[in-house]
């Protein structure tokens, strides 16, 4: 006799198997804007540290400086987990193909909710879904400091459209970012986020060895200047983001606790086969000041 735990095991490789071409891997995206940890925790907590000033000379008594605590944020974890059911008779009734497929499915959903997650912060940049260290959302026209430490407030939204005056005036108000307590933040914006919509104009931006969109001979101050990702991911058509990626990924956390798993279970007597996919994870920004992001209407 041939039991349903036997058929379901029958099954079990080609499930495995359709599941990771459904999944693939894990985005790209994810590990280019994001600094990957290890995690344990249902949430994890992150301090911004106040900075010190400028080194003194040296009069025969060192100087030690008082650093202090800033704002205080925590990043929470979350399961997330999807199931399908394929009942034998199913199966056996000249259903094999589809079969087949819905493994792949399970593997193509997991896929499509971490590049989701990988891009939800700047999907939600201009609203609160998501908010950075001081409360308020990634970007915002008015970014605080805490307990009025130091660092007026500064902001890292625009509104008006792409173009390479744009692209140029936005770099500028970067390299004008503050640390908490008044000090340069040192920014330097080399990377370009923006929809596929946008995709020609950047490319343009940063290619052309000629000044963009002129019958001029200047030569393209931004060429080479940007490292460029274009993401079918984000949602809006115009808004765009101007990013210096060396702090993007020391401030951009995601926190992994358990891999994305494929499991069985049997269920003898409901003569169903029964998998699941399985993934732990968080992720946020820790800070602001590694982006400016334009909300065009």
């Amino acid at each position: 006799m041939i039991t349903t735990g036997n058929w379901q095991d029958a099954n079990e490789p080609i499930a495995i198997k359709n599941f990771q071409l459904g999944f693939k891997e894990v985005p790209a995206d994810r590990d280019l804007l994001f600094d990957v940890n290890k995690s344990d925790k249902l949430a994890d907590t992150y301090l911004e540290m106040g900075d010190s000033g400028t080194m003194e000379d040296f009069d025969g008594d060192l100087n030690y400086e008082d650093i202090s605590q800033g704002y205080k944020m925590t990043v929470e974890n979350t399961e997330m987990a999807k199931g399908i059911k394929i009942q034998r008779k199913f199966q056996r009734t000249d259903q094999i193909n589809v079969v087949r497929d819905l493994p792949r499915q399970l593997g193509l959903a997991a896929r499509r909710r971490i590049a989701s997650d990988v891009f939800a912060q700047f999907n939600n940049a201009f609203n609160t879904s998501y908010t950075t260290i001081d409360a308020l959302q990634l970007c915002s026209t008015a970014h605080t400091s805490h307990d009025n430490q130091g660092g007026s407030n500064q902001g890292n939204k625009g509104t008006t459209a792409f173009s390479a005056t744009q692209v140029e005036a936005i770099r500028r108000l970067m390299k004008k970012f503050m640390t908490n307590t008044d000090q340069v933040f040192e920014v330097n914006p080399d990377f370009l986020l923006v929809p596929r919509a946008l995709e020609e104009a950047a490319w343009e931006l940063i290619k052309s060895s000629g000044k963009v969109d002129t019958a001029n001979n200047n030569k393209n101050f931004h060429e080479g200047k940007y490292k460029l990702l274009v993401s079918d991911w984000l949602d809006d058509d115009n808004n765009f983001f101007v990013i210096d990626s060396e702090l993007m990924k020391m401030m951009n956390t995601w926190q992994n606790v358990d891999a994305l798993e494929f499991g069985q279970a049997n269920d003898f007597d409901g003569f169903n086969a029964k998998y699941r996919a399985y993934q732990f994870y968080g992720f946020g920004s820790r800070d602001w000041r590694y982006i400016y992001g334009s909300e065009v209407a």
